[in-house]
């Protein structure tokens, strides 16, 4: 019987070990398989953060049909499961992102500082998804692209609670924040500054039990984190992040963002595993040491540590057009602009001895993100979206931001539509064409 029952788990697996005597070399050898098609769609998304979402939102529109994977367990990525649901670089923003914000003050679901409530985004998020008639696929991971010959990315493969799937698409688009379809895809990528370095990680949470009004000079501010800083300090407890932030979201609960981890890669899970738990590890450390500390935070209460850490740096995607910290500087006007950014350099914790956050000294004039950013270059019939675009280090420590990943996702999934409706590649989309079906819906005001 137990030999019956591990046939059966081989057959499953589809792993064969050679020998008794192999099994302690370093590989093992898996038995080719007949993967199950699950689904063929016009539009696939990989990754079901805001960049995603409003990818597929957009391709839905325009009258694709949609597969939206995400690896998590709901949508909204880094807003959501990552509890930094702080919308940055969304003032002179139109279109969906501007539609999807005016709700939020409408449900009253809006907090200081550009906060948001991470509820309230799975709710919109998944709701609009479904009205869209998206197919949302949670708990499903992205393991592996199959190309053709002649460099069409044609068919991706998930790994789930459902075994090994394929997916089979027209057009795909790499939403994934680490840029994990590009690189399963084979697409060239950058990762880090010219030297490897990397921006730090941070876990955040949310915390409740204190009345804002009360402790007005810890709220975020310059002053605010400076002042947050210290009192942890004071309390033994010193912040690995030196500008640790309470983001208010109503008047008794709070984001926090308290933590730096140092140098992690974005594509080492025991890294990120370790990184995880020494975090959370702080975070209930601090919030110990301030109810202890100062009597106003006496009923201070963790309430809940994000699902996932937050990942600044990641995989950027070569592309038919690479940023750099020259557009930015310049602000340099492009001929096919999908949104305006205008968010500072934001560096955290990569240069040496800097333990907050860093512009470098270089000062961001409002600049274009252009669609030829998100035309994988070395792939046909990938689209990048988010913060896998194609840029430098410093362009991607700005344009990393949510008020201009969503942006950016939709621009990609109106792409992504148009050349499945025409039946052409993705760079040769019309850009006039792509602006009449919705594309770069911003108000004069991206014109600062």
């Amino acid at each position: 019987m137990i030999e019956s029952v591990k046939s059966k788990m081989d057959w499953i697996s589809g792993v064969k070990e050679s020998s008794s005597s192999n099994r302690n070399e370093a590989t093992i050898t898996e038995s080719a398989r007949q993967v199950p098609v699950a689904g063929t769609y016009d539009v696939i998304i990989a990754g079901g953060g805001p960049a995603g979402v409003c990818a597929s939102l957009a391709a839905a529109k325009c009258g694709a049909s949609v597969l939206l994977l995400e690896v998590g367990g709901c949508l909204g990525g880094i807003l959501t499961s990552g509890l930094m649901s702080n919308i940055i670089d969304s003032a002179n923003k139109g279109g969906l992102l501007c539609e999807i914000i005016t709700e939020l003050q409408g449900m009253k679901m809006t907090g200081g500082y550009n906060s948001v409530d991470p509820e309230a985004i799975k709710h919109i998020f998944e709701r609009r998804a479904n009205q869209a008639g998206v197919k949302v696929r949670l708990h499903s991971r992205v393991v592996a692209a199959i190309v053709s010959p002649e460099r069409q990315l044609e068919t991706i493969i998930t790994e789930s609670s459902s075994g090994r799937e394929a997916w089979r698409g027209k057009v795909f688009i790499d939403a994934t924040g680490n840029g994990d379809l590009g690189a399963l895809a084979g697409c060239s990528y950058e990762l880090g500054d010219s030297t490897g370095r990397l921006q730090a990680m941070s876990l955040c949470a949310l915390v409740y039990g204190v009345d804002a009004t009360k402790i007005p000079e810890l709220l975020r501010s310059d002053e605010g984190k400076r002042n947050l800083y210290e009192l942890l300090k004071k309390s033994g407890a010193t912040p690995s992040y030196s500008m640790p932030t309470l983001f208010p979201l109503n008047n008794k609960g709070f984001l926090l963002m308290s933590n730096h981890q140092y140098q992690i890669r974005p594509d080492d899970a025991q890294a990120i595993s370790d990184v995880t738990l020494s975090a959370r590890s702080e975070l209930w450390n601090q919030i110990v040491a301030l109810r202890l500390t100062d009597q106003r935070l006496t009923e201070l209460r963790l309430g809940v540590t994000a699902a996932q850490i937050g990942i600044r740096e990641g995989r950027r995607i070569a592309a038919q057009y690479r940023l750099t910290v020259d557009d930015l500087i310049h602000g340099r006007r492009q001929p096919d602009p999908v949104c305006r950014a205008t968010f500072s350099i934001d560096i955290h914790g990569a240069l040496d001895g800097n333990s907050g956050y860093t512009s470098s000294g270089m000062k961001v004039q409002p600049y274009d993100i252009p669609l030829r950013a998100l035309i994988a270059r070395d792939v046909s019939g990938l689209l990048l979206a988010g913060r896998c675009i194609c840029g430098d280090f410093y362009a991607h420590a700005s344009y990393r931001v949510v008020g201009n990943a969503a942006p950016v996702g939709e621009a990609a999934g109106i792409c992504a539509a148009l050349a499945v409706r025409h039946n052409i590649p993705v760079e040769e989309v019309s850009y006039t064409d792509f602006v009449q079906s919705g594309g770069n819906p911003h108000p004069s005001g991206n014109n600062i």
